[in-house]
C-alpha cells in the first residue's frame, strides 16, 4: 500500500505541474457548466439526474484524457522502464496510477457540488439521498473508466492513440443502451447488463444495488489485470 501511495503522489505532483491537466480540468467544468445552465435556465429542469447524465457523458472524454499519459507517455520517454527497474512491484505502479487518476476525478466532481446548491435553491425539492447515491454511482463508473483508460494506455506508446482506444472502449460500454433495441431478446439481457448506463440508473434514482457495485468492481479489476498482463508480457519480450 505504501508503494501505491508513493506512485500516486508522484502522479498527482506531475499533473499539478502540467498545464494540460489544468486545461482538461477547466474544459470539463466549462462544458458541464454550460449544459447545466442550459438545463436550468433554458429548459427549466432543476433536477440533478439530468446533470448526472451530462457528467457521465463527459467522463467518456475526460477520463481518457487524464489516463492517456499514465503509461503511454512514460513508455515513449523511457521513464516507465526506469520505474519498472525500481524495487516496486509492477502491480503497485499500476494501482498507484489508478489511485492518482481517481483523486483527479474526485477533485473535478467536488467542483460540481455547486450544481447541487443551485438545484436546492431553484428546485421544488432536492432528494439528498438520490444526490449521494448519484455521485457514488458516478465514482464507481469513473473507477471502471479509469481502469479502461490505464489499460488503453498500456497498449501503445503514443498518448493520442491511447486516448482514442480508451474512448472507443468506454464508448462501447456507454453506447450499448442505444443498440439494445436492435438485438434479439436472447442477447438483449446480456448486452443490457454490460451497459454502464443501465447500472447507473438505480443510483441516479437513489438506490444502490450490490449487483451494480460488483459490476463496476469487476470491470475495474479485469481491465487493471489486463494492463498488468500487457506490461509483464512486454517486459518479458524485452528481456529475451
Amino acid at each position: 500500500m505504501r508503494d501505491i501511495l508513493i506512485i500516486a503522489r508522484k502522479e498527482i505532483n506531475t499533473a499539478l505541474r502540467s498545464v494540460s491537466y489544468y486545461t482538461i480540468f477547466f474544459i470539463f467544468l466549462l462544458i458541464s457548466g454550460f449544459f447545466f445552465s442550459n438545463t436550468i435556465f433554458k429548459f427549466g429542469l432543476a433536477d440533478m439526474r439530468v446533470s448526472f447524465g451530462i457528467l457521465h457523458v463527459l467522463f467518456l472524454f475526460y477520463i481518457p484524457a487524464i489516463t492517456m499519459n499514465s503509461i503511454a507517455g512514460e513508455t515513449s520517454t523511457g521513464t516507465f522502464e526506469l520505474l519498472a527497474t525500481m524495487p516496486i512491484r509492477l502491480s503497485s505502479i499500476i494501482w498507484g496510477k489508478f489511485v492518482a487518476a481517481l483523486a483527479m476525478l474526485k477533485s473535478v466532481i467536488l467542483c460540481t457540488l455547486v450544481y447541487v446548491v443551485i438545484v436546492a435553491i431553484l428546485g421544488r425539492g432536492l432528494d439528498a439521498g438520490a444526490v449521494v447515491t448519484g455521485y457514488l454511482g458516478l465514482i464507481l463508473a469513473g473507477c471502471a473508466y479509469i481502469a479502461i483508460g490505464i489499460f488503453a494506455s498500456s497498449l501503445p506508446s503514443n498518448q493520442i492513440l491511447a486516448f482514442i482506444i480508451a474512448v472507443l472502449i468506454s464508448g462501447f460500454f456507454f453506447g450499448i443502451r442505444y443498440l439494445i433495441g436492435m438485438l434479439p431478446m436472447g442477447v438483449m439481457q446480456i448486452f443490457q447488463y454490460l451497459s454502464f448506463d443501465y447500472h447507473l440508473q438505480n443510483a441516479f434514482k437513489g438506490v444502490i444495488d450490490l449487483r451494480d457495485i460488483l459490476f463496476f468492481g469487476v470491470i475495474s479489476l479485469v481491465f487493471m489485470l489486463l494492463a498488468e498482463f500487457i506490461l509483464r508480457t512486454r517486459n518479458l519480450m524485452q528481456e529475451r
